[in-house]
């Protein structure tokens, strides 16, 4: 005789424990059904025009033929800016070699280069001058401008928005070039340090140069 005593259960609890990998499979594949359903609705739904980007503000500084010179003199140009100083032994000369590049491939008297130093205390107009003539600059496309060093910084960090301090005689900066549109709005920013981001910058200005010629 058996005496043994069967659990009533027991083969519930069986099939509970080999039905466990089912379901939770079940819910990975709901899961991952709903994710794509929301993805399709949504792209289906038109995105916003992305946010506008800044327009660069009012400035007169002094460029290397000791002149004043402003915002206002860019007025109906597409220009490029960067920040450097002359004096700068790591990132600058590279920036510099870039820009002069740029000017030398865009033969358009409608595309400026502004490079605005963040030592104007060294970077005089004098230095400046000398700098712009070993870099090959050409007196009406590339101005080099200086002035209050506090100006320059508040016009790199909140005109620009690229960085710009000063910190135990260094003075970190951005490595990004500017593009700026004739109606003084940024177009936008490329790193000075990307090929991709250099071939980029010339593709748009060439594209922003046919746009207005096309107005």
């Amino acid at each position: 005789m058996d005496n043994s005593i069967e659990n009533p259960n027991q083969e519930t609890h069986r099939i509970e424990k080999t039905t466990i990998p089912w379901i939770v499979l079940g819910v990975i594949i709901l899961g991952i059904a709903g994710i794509t359903l929301w993805s399709t609705v949504n792209s289906n739904v038109e995105s916003p025009e992305p946010a506008p980007l800044a327009s660069v503000p009012n400035f007169s500084l002094t460029n290397q033929q000791g002149m004043s010179f402003g915002i206002s003199d860019l007025d109906g140009k597409l220009w490029v800016a960067d920040f450097i100083f002359t004096n700068c032994p790591t990132i600058c000369p590279d920036m510099t070699q870039k820009m002069a590049e740029l000017q030398a491939e865009i033969e358009n008297n409608k595309v400026i280069f502004v490079s605005i130093t963040v030592d104007p205390e060294r970077d005089t107009p004098k230095v400046l001058s000398q700098y712009a003539l070993e870099n090959g600059a050409e007196q009406d496309r590339w101005q080099f401008l200086t002035g209050d060093k506090d100006q320059i910084y508040k016009l790199a960090n909140n005109g620009f928005k690229l960085a710009a301090a000063y910190h135990e005689g260094v003075f970190p900066h951005s490595t990004k070039f500017v593009v700026i549109k004739p109606d003084r709005t940024i177009h936008d920013y490329y790193d000075s340090r990307s090929k991709a981001a250099m071939q980029k910058i010339r593709k748009d200005i060439k594209q922003l140069l046919k746009n207005e010629e096309n107005n």
